[in-house]
């Protein structure tokens, strides 16, 4: 596996021979101090171009990085299919062969003024003609977790309670993908909003988990981290029922923590009649076996 000093110098050398490359920037976990780096981080790479069509009508050109194990172009996909007429920006998510990735995002210059809005921690490391709209950002603000509104907080609560119920309906039927699908994603997605705002209160609201809670293990005990872990179930039904209601109690436990913080109201009494309701489904559906 090539290191990370001649993937970089690759990267670089490519901008600095070319002329139609007039500025570099580095994105992503490479750009912020706190994420994690090693092995497996991606190469985060903006190009700013003087012509994005000339980096896009033949896409042969990303073979100067190296042997590439797998492409992919997500601005031209099935469903939005990219107007190579156009200058828009472009990105190549190339895999190597020997494990290195770089995600290169290219850039037409007359649309570079739109980078000053740009908040995410980023390194310039090529400026040919001095671009001030292209600055370091060295903070990681816009990852922060944000505090909840009252209603955000009470619609969470209100939609975790809600899906639990298409969980138990798929356990009846033994409908299991259905069962695992509003397991796995739906109804995660708010117990995890849930976690995040306890652990936003213990820290000011200034650190980040990173893309989809990457960095729980940061900002959990190794008690608390275990307790997250253990809500995951299995291929059984029965392991899905158990983890449901460990789930459940859990995110119970945590609504009650957000809500004292922020004096919002905790619906106990909504909690109490789905979660009885939840068991009666259980009861019932064990008992027509």
């Amino acid at each position: 596996m090539r290191k990370e000093s001649e993937m970089m110098e690759l990267i670089m050398k490519k901008a600095r021979e070319d002329d139609r490359i007039r500025a570099v920037a580095m994105d992503g976990s490479r750009a912020n101090k706190n994420a994690v780096h090693d092995q497996y981080s991606d190469f985060d790479i903006v190009y700013f171009v003087t012509d994005v069509r000339e980096f896009t009508k033949d896409k042969s050109w990303v073979n100067y990085f190296g042997e590439i194990l797998i492409l992919q172009c997500p601005m031209d996909w099935y469903l939005h299919p990219y107007d190579y007429s156009s200058s828009d920006s472009f990105t190549y998510l190339i895999q190597f062969s020997d494990g290195n990735r770089i995600d290169l995002t290219l850039i037409d210059v007359k649309n570079i003024e739109a980078e000053r809005s740009k908040n995410e921690p980023r390194i310039i490391l090529l400026n040919k003609d001095n671009f001030t709209a292209l600055r370091l950002i060295e903070n990681e603000e816009a990852f922060f977790i944000q505090p909840p509104s009252k209603m955000e907080f009470h619609n969470t609560t209100n939609e975790f309670r809600w899906l639990s119920l298409y969980i138990a309906k798929g356990l009846c039927r033994e409908e299991f993908y259905y069962a695992k699908y509003c397991f796995d994603v739906l109804i995660m997605k708010m117990f995890l909003k849930m976690l995040n705002w306890t652990i936003g209160l213990h820290h000011d609201f200034k650190v980040t988990t990173g893309a989809h809670s990457k960095y729980l293990k940061r900002y959990l005990s190794d008690t608390d981290m275990k307790h997250v872990q253990e809500i995951f179930p299995d291929g059984s039904y029965k392991n899905i029922w158990d983890k449901l209601f460990l789930m459940y109690d859990y995110f119970h436990e945590l609504e009650g923590e957000v809500a004292e913080y922020f004096h919002f109201i905790c619906d106990k009494e909504e909690s109490k009649r789905v979660r009885e309701f939840l068991l009666n489904r259980k009861w019932n559906s064990e008992g027509e076996k």
